[in-house]
């Protein structure tokens, strides 16, 4: 996981013509939920009635886009590119229609429904992440700080999930090689819940991590007074694999970004 920024990046669907012409569409349906949610809200919480959200909006071309561009086309929780082999998922960092406390639980409904269309709520992910781990798991540090309603300030909770844009995961999942490991009690539960260990996203992770710790050692190798080619190749190489943009760029900043600041330092 990496730090997402995204300030500034707000899409901008508008209404382009009648009486809501020019009003937000993410706003207006956002109140359309809450709307009818407060018809008849005993009902919706005992899920005898279903809110629809519309995911042709949510998940708008705009939208998307956006959140291709902040996430340079990466899962928010895995870091694997996405788009040449997938559409991605436009994720609800909080569940829209109903969560669960813990896996295997039973749903709670409603789900944070108000938030279905929250910008701050929406991030890309892979199939995966998504759909198999985390699904409609959300998981609070303290329960008693659980929404009771939408009028309720949802940035009041204390989630167990690290935030992609609140939080810098950095702080909470570090990396041993291609082994992800969990530096807090939020990062072991971010880990296990999404899947983050599965065995095939190691094996590919390893994969290129292996490459680049193979050209570090032949560098290591290299007797003096030959080493001046391969240490500018090097310069050139591992900014590219820490860099934001990068797959599973926080694994390479985790292994090698001391070893860069040494390498630095002999130019």
């Amino acid at each position: 996981m990496i730090k997402i920024d995204k300030s500034g990046k707000r899409p901008n669907i508008t209404f382009k013509k009648g009486d809501n012409k020019g009003k937000d569409k993410l706003v207006e349906a956002r109140l359309e939920l809450i709307k009818e949610f407060k018809k008849d809200p005993e009902a919706y919480k005992k899920d005898e009635k279903k809110l629809a959200s519309d995911g042709g909006l949510y998940a708008h071309e705009e939208v998307k886009k956006n959140l291709i561009d902040l996430q340079n086309g990466k899962c928010c929780f895995c870091e694997s590119k996405i788009t040449h082999i997938a559409y991605g998922d436009v994720e609800h960092f909080r569940p829209k229609a109903a969560y669960r406390k813990a896996k295997g639980e039973d749903l709670i409904y409603p789900g944070y429904f108000w938030l279905a269309y929250d910008w701050d709520n929406l991030f890309l992910s892979c199939q995966l992440c998504n759909q198999r781990y985390k699904e409609n798991l959300f998981l609070l540090e303290d329960e008693t700080t659980r929404f009771q309603t939408y009028k309720d300030d949802w940035r009041q909770e204390k989630e167990t999930f690290i935030h992609p844009e609140l939080d810098n995961p950095e702080d909470h999942i570090t990396f041993e090689e291609a082994f992800i490991k969990a530096k807090t009690k939020r990062g072991e539960k971010t880990i296990e819940a999404l899947g983050l260990e599965r065995s095939e996203l190691f094996e590919f992770r390893n994969m290129i991590f292996q490459l680049i710790e193979q050209l570090v050692t032949m560098y290591k190798g290299i007797p003096k007074g030959f080493e001046e080619a391969a240490k500018n190749e090097l310069l050139k190489i591992l900014p590219k694999y820490m860099d934001k943009s990068a797959q599973y760029s926080s694994m390479f900043k985790a292994n090698f970004s001391d070893f860069f600041k040494e390498l630095q330092k002999e130019v």
